[in-house]
């Protein structure tokens, strides 16, 4: 054969080898595509629906965090407002309950304190158990008082009873708490 044809049949085969190299590639690529995750085209509506909702979530996430030292006061003048401490909370509790049943005319009985362990927050349960006597508006005015009252007070249990010469006994199951840091 001519030196030339071989020269071309050379070139043809390399130009044909480099177009199926070329194919291969591209069935490679296209194969990796169409195992890759990507948006339908109705999937783009959930997708801007769940940014919309990311950025509302982040917009909250922010006005939380801009009022969070406001909140932390608040907590820290409700925690020594209304919480005593515990040195001095069961003798601040039982003056407060009983000038709050003298003031409204009852006769108060003995109090007693059940304390639990403090929590992290320095926060110390105390059920307390208690009663009084005295007349129907008198009780009522009492727990008027004592929903009222400067010290912190959850009323758990309450039970009427006949008490002494026709009066009616309230019995009490309250909680409160006292700091303890």
């Amino acid at each position: 054969m001519k030196p030339a044809i071989l020269h071309r049949r050379r070139i043809v085969q390399w130009v044909l080898g480099a177009i199926l190299l070329a194919d291969a590639a591209l069935i490679g690529v296209r194969w990796n595509l169409n195992n890759s995750l990507y948006a339908q085209p109705g999937d783009l509506g959930g997708l801007a629906l769940l940014e919309k909702q990311y950025r509302a979530d982040n917009t909250r996430l922010e006005r939380f965090k801009a009022e969070l030292p406001a909140d932390e006061r608040q907590w820290d003048d409700f925690f020594t407002t209304h919480f005593h401490p515990a040195g001095s909370g069961y003798s601040a509790i039982s003056e407060d309950l009983g000038n709050l049943s003298h003031a409204a005319g009852l006769r108060a009985d003995r109090i007693g304190f059940s304390q639990h362990t403090p929590d992290a927050r320095g926060l110390m349960q105390v059920d307390i158990s208690t009663a009084v006597e005295g007349d129907y508006d008198n009780l009522v005015q009492f727990l008027n008082k004592l929903e009222h009252s400067d010290s912190f007070y959850v009323l758990d249990n309450l039970a009427l009873a006949s008490g002494s010469s026709g009066r009616i006994r309230l019995n009490l199951q309250l909680r409160t708490y006292f700091r303890t840091l």
